[in-house]
């Protein structure tokens, strides 16, 4: 989480010169516009004369909304309707709220332009637009960010209360096709955040320990779960070993915010467990000896054992495996997976921040985008999918496996069993041995892949199925390269498409902000689920505050089947995710191509009111008798005791689930926070994740210091 977990999608700052930014942190809607007043801070724009008796309107933009500042009526709004009087002089100001290039268009209800304002990059700078209001005024956005940052203005007093609900008139389809209808039935509730789940017992072919399952929980806590739910005290407590929640090193997180994408994010059981009590955990440490000057932290992978009983595990018999640096607190993947073939799988994102080109991030062969390391497997085990054998016998912690793609080529790392990712957020194996294998997105898109040995995914040459540029993220190029060079190691190979993804943004609408990968549903209890790629996506709430999750399937196409638009009867709605288009010099989003994708649809939850999902999703989980769970919780960042574990059953057996008065459990929280994930609420892009390093793209001294354990890591830990 992206996350939270997310992300993100928050693009790199520029100045107005298209020049780096050299600090940016988010700034929350609680921020005041500074005094418009002050002369030389303001760039005016606009064909009108300002009147003395010019009315005033001050907004705030962040990638999530237009925020309301004044007048009174407006203050505290998201994305607010400004009501106007025909004829009358308007000086709208607003402040770039978080480094992002924003700028303000006024249409009238074609999408004709009528107003329109250069970009402003630079957080914290001012801009005003003087216009008189007319009576073909409709809405206002901002062009790189339409579909979040958009609003309704209504002249006269004549409000478009009509024409704003575009879905009266004549319903705009949604995204995701309406899907099968699930049941929610829970199975332990009081954790914080919980962010993976393994079994230790229960199925049909296990006589002990009947359904006891290890739930992680991002404060550190590793609970037991049996029949009777949670168990009060910890199976494992590493909360004294992760890095401080909400506390971060360098300067791309704001200091202020709640939100975080670090803690204990993985756990994994080894495949005889019964026998020998191993369990693997990923959690993230404070910075150490090995760490960068001005880095976050240390995302840790590793082993423990449990009591002969497997009641409980024992604290001090940590084996470390694994240590990646981070420069940037977040894109710290999560659950690892146990292969088919006895191999543990662990993913690991690109190093965090935005773009794959701050600090810490080093150069590939892709000379049009800066960075990145998600495709560099030379010198960085960033942004990959790993590969270790920890049954082998020696003095290390583990071995690499013989037929990893990469062994015995020269200049690359042996552990590497894919790359080009930004974020795997959800790792997977069906009882096909299929690996599935989630990727958070940045500004545009989010994505599901089915990963394959020596397999490249594409980031940060390609967000999903499309371009990606480092200077321009939300207006992506129409060309890059569909292969990587054809020279050691890479060798020519093809970069590999999504066989899900779904944009941010669809007809003006926000349908998601971070994936989270799921599972192939191989139980019986859900008939229609059968076969399906069960995932979610963090919340739909572009604000990154309300629990507004999504729960999705995604079923591989059959044939005749495989041109369907995914069961919609809207060519349009199926062939594009453009955003309605109030033009205006707007940039359509590049069409999702869903004929060569996985047909998508939304599962809806009985036991709502409307099929809704009120939780943030946070991972899922399944048993051995292919039974999906469903980890979440109603909070945006590390905080309260929200946390469910829901077992997907039919709708009859669901519970019924019922929304706190207030809507949202008083989300105060992350009005700071960034996503990414989770990818960062907002970040990252998810605002949330926003953010600029210092900016370079190289370590310190050229070193490969995010590196493995010591097998093949020059010395890194």
């Amino acid at each position: 989480m992206s996350e939270q977990p997310g992300d993100e999608r928050p693009t790199r700052p520029y100045d107005s010169a298209g020049t780096e930014s050299s600090r940016w942190w988010p700034t929350t809607r609680r921020r005041l516009l500074q005094a418009t007043a002050a002369a030389g801070s303001l760039a005016v724009v606009g064909n009108s004369v300002l009147a003395q008796e010019s009315e005033t309107i001050e907004l705030g933009g962040e990638t999530s909304g237009w925020q309301g500042i004044a007048p009174d009526e407006i203050e505290g709004e998201t994305n607010p309707t400004l009501e106007l009087e025909e004829g009358t002089t308007y000086e709208l100001t607003w402040e770039n709220l978080d480094g992002q290039a924003h700028n303000i268009v006024i249409v009238d209800g074609e999408g004709e332009e009528l107003e329109r304002t250069e970009l402003l990059a630079e957080e914290g700078e001012t801009q005003t637009l003087e216009f008189e209001a007319t009576s073909e005024m409709a809405e206002y956005y901002c062009e790189p960010h339409a579909g979040t940052m958009r609003g309704e203005v209504s002249v006269g007093g004549e409000t478009d209360d009509e024409t704003g609900d575009e879905s009266e008139d004549g319903e705009v389809p949604a995204f995701f096709d309406s899907g099968a209808e699930i049941g929610l039935q829970s199975v332990a509730e009081g954790m914080t955040a919980p962010t993976d789940f393994a079994v230790i017992g229960g199925g049909q072919e296990q006589d002990q320990d009947q359904d006891q399952y290890l739930v992680a929980d991002q404060t550190g806590e590793l609970w037991l779960v049996d029949g009777d739910g949670r168990r009060e005290e910890p199976f494992l407590d590493v909360s004294d070993r992760l890095v401080e929640l909400g506390t971060f090193e360098g300067s791309y997180a704001d200091p202020n915010q709640d939100y975080d994408e670090r803690g204990l994010l993985g756990v994994e059981v080894h495949p005889n467990f019964a026998e020998n009590c191993r369990f693997f955990v990923h959690y993230s440490a404070p910075p150490n000896d090995e760490t960068p000057d001005g880095w976050s932290h240390v995302e840790v992978i590793s082993e423990f054992h449990a009591s002969s009983d497997r009641s409980e595990a024992d604290p001090d018999s940590e084996t470390v495996l694994l240590e990646f640096q981070k420069p940037q607190y977040n894109h710290d993947a999560g659950p690892m997976a146990f292969g088919p073939d006895g191999y543990l799988y662990v993913p690991m994102g690109d190093g965090g921040g935005a773009n794959d080109d701050m600090e810490g991030h080093l150069e590939d062969w892709y000379d049009e985008n800066a960075g990145g390391n998600g495709q560099n497997v030379t010198d960085t085990l960033l942004g990959g999918i790993h590969r270790i054998d920890v049954d082998a016998e020696g003095d290390e912690p583990y071995a690499v496996p013989d037929d990893n793609p990469l062994v015995d080529v020269d200049d690359a790392i042996d552990e590497y069993y894919a790359w080009g990712f930004r974020n795997p957020f959800g790792i997977s194996f069906d009882s096909d041995g299929r690996l599935f294998v989630s990727d958070a997105g940045q500004d545009l898109y989010e994505e599901a892949n089915l990963v394959e040995a020596g397999g490249n995914y594409g980031w940060n040459v390609k967000e999903g199925t499309h371009c990606f540029s480092t200077d321009s993220p939300s207006d992506p190029p129409a060309d890059c390269p569909d292969a990587a060079p054809d020279e050691p190691p890479y060798n020519g190979q093809e970069l590999q498409d999504p066989i899900v993804e779904y944009p941010h943004v669809y007809e003006g609408d926000t349908v998601g902000i971070t994936i989270i990968g799921g599972h192939v549903y191989e139980a019986d209890q859900v008939e229609e689920l059968q076969g399906k790629y069960v995932f979610g996506d963090w919340t739909a709430d572009p604000a990154r505050q309300a629990p507004a999750g999504r729960l999705l399937a995604a079923s591989e196409p059959t044939g005749d089947d495989s041109d369907d638009d995914g069961g919609s009867d809207d060519d349009e709605t199926a062939d594009t995710n453009s955003s309605d288009d109030a033009d205006g010099g707007e940039e359509d989003v590049e069409a999702i191509p869903r004929d060569e994708l996985w047909e998508m649809e939304e599962l809806q939850v009985s036991g709502t009111d409307d099929g809704s999902f009120p939780y943030f999703v946070r991972q899922f989980g399944q048993d051995g008798d292919g039974n999906v769970y469903v980890l979440a919780n109603r909070e945006g960042v590390p905080s309260g005791d929200t946390g469910v574990v829901m077992r997907i059953v039919s709708p009859g057996e669901g519970d019924d689930i019922s929304v706190p008065e207030d809507g949202a459990d008083e989300q105060e929280a992350d009005e700071e926070a960034t996503e990414d994930t989770q990818d960062e609420p907002i970040d990252e892009d998810e605002d949330e994740d926003e953010g600029d390093g210092d900016g370079g793209n190289e370590t310190d001294d050229g070193t490969d210091s995010n590196e493995t354990n010591g097998n093949e890591s020059d010395g890194e830990t």
